[in-house]
């Protein structure tokens, strides 16, 4: 799916590819944003083809003129998942707006997880006794 525009100069193409970009880069900036999640297309295909064919973090579903965009996050820890939330829908409604020109209806956040850090073990040096 990709967004057509025609005016007196010609046509204009805006692919998916560059309205997730744009989403993906807005989204990354918020704070508490830790990853974007991705996923399997589908298990099945996949081990039928033998690719690991990865998902785009981010849907788009077009309506006409306007589109509405789903984006797949993990957040940091000890972050407010509402408070992350809605300011990740600002940051790309407001992004992909200014950057196309079109009419976004509605971005849906779904976190799909928290990422947790991996405990670091620290190894000292053992002291040897002579």
């Amino acid at each position: 799916m990709e967004i057509y525009s025609k005016s007196s100069m010609g046509d204009l193409v805006i692919s998916n590819e560059v309205l997730s970009s744009i989403a993906i880069n807005a989204a990354k900036d918020v704070d508490g944003i830790s990853s974007l999640y991705s996923k399997p297309v589908d298990v099945v295909s996949t081990l039928k083809q033998g690719s690991f064919r990865v998902m785009n973090p981010v849907r788009i579903m077009q309506d006409g003129e306007n589109f509405s965009m789903s984006i797949y996050v993990n957040i940091a820890p000890g972050k407010k998942c509402r408070q992350v939330a809605a300011d990740v829908q600002s940051a790309v409604k407001e992004s992909v707006q200014n950057m196309t020109g079109k009419l976004v209806t509605k971005v849906n956040v779904i976190v799909a997880g928290i990422d947790f850090e991996e405990p670091v073990e620290l190894k000292e040096p053992c002291e040897t006794e002579e």
